[in-house]
Order: C-alpha cells, then structure tokens, then sequence
C-alpha cells in the first residue's frame, strides 16, 4: 500500500495542508499531487498543468495553489503543518500495524518513521532503536503503538516532532 492509500484508508480525504506536508516528507509525488489538488482556481489549474521541464518549479506551484485556496502555504512549525504531520504519522503507523508482519518487521517500520516524520515526545518509549554498531536490531511494543494511536483518534493532540 502507498503512503496515498494509507492515509486514505485510515485518515481520509487530504486537506492542502497534508498535501504540503507529504509532499515535504516524500510521501506524495507531483502527480499524486495534481491528481489529489482540490479546487478548480487557476494556481491548481496551473499545478495540475506541470509536466515535463515545467516540474522543476512543482514545488514554488504546490505552495502558490495552496496559498490560492487556504491563504497561506504551512510551513515547519506551524500549527497546521504539525496537525498534518501528525495526520501522516498516525496513518502509516496505523497501515503497519494493520498489516501481517513479524515484530521485527513492525519494529523496522516504526523506527524508519521516525527517522523520516520524526516523532513527538509520547512517541519515545514505544520504540527501542537499532544499534547498527552493536548488531542490536529495533524492537517495539504494538500495544503501545495502539495505545498512542487510539489517544489521537480519542482528541488527544500531537503537534510536531521532538527530534
């Protein structure tokens, strides 16, 4: 399953601010992005045309289509960026948890995660993190996995990583 159909399945529609955000984590690519751009004004018109050369300057569009439809582009360290880095983390966390795998299949997972998306402070103890100069691989525990999950879908906030 793609980071799209994750966040899909388990998140739901895609707001301008998850497109910033996954676009910024390179879990969407310029054409899932077009495809995904909700409006018809013409900086999504114009996002939506891009093709070839023209993709060097995806990214100054992607903002410029934002902005156009929400006001403003999330940048790091806002408040809506956060919220939808928490929304990406929450749905691939919750795709592998969903899907068959070893623990130390989940553990990878997870720790590549938070290398990429980093991770807020009541992330920190579900995960023990490889030692790659030991041979000591990543461990976790799914059940606190589930628990973190279950406190964002209960209103529970998250903004941000910690690291």
């Amino acid at each position: 399953m793609t980071p799209l159909d994750a966040f899909h399945t388990h998140i739901g529609p895609l707001t301008w601010a998850d497109l910033v955000t996954g676009y910024d984590f390179a879990f969407l690519s310029s054409r899932e992005i077009q495809l995904e751009a909700p409006g018809d004004g013409l900086a999504v018109q114009r996002l939506r045309a891009l093709e070839g050369s023209a993709l060097r300057t995806f990214e100054a569009h992607l903002w410029a289509a934002c902005a156009e439809a929400v006001g403003k582009t999330p940048r790091p360290g806002s408040a809506r960026w956060s919220q939808a880095q928490d929304r990406w983390r929450d749905a691939l966390m919750r795709e592998a948890l969903a899907t068959e795998s070893t623990p130390a299949q989940l553990a990878r997972n997870v720790e590549n995660l938070y290398e990429q998306v980093g991770c807020p402070e009541d992330m920190l103890a579900m995960l023990k993190p490889s030692q790659p100069w030991s041979g000591t691989p990543a461990t976790v525990d799914p059940a606190a996995v589930q628990r973190f999950l279950d406190r964002s879908s209960n209103g529970a906030r998250r903004h941000g990583a910690a690291s």
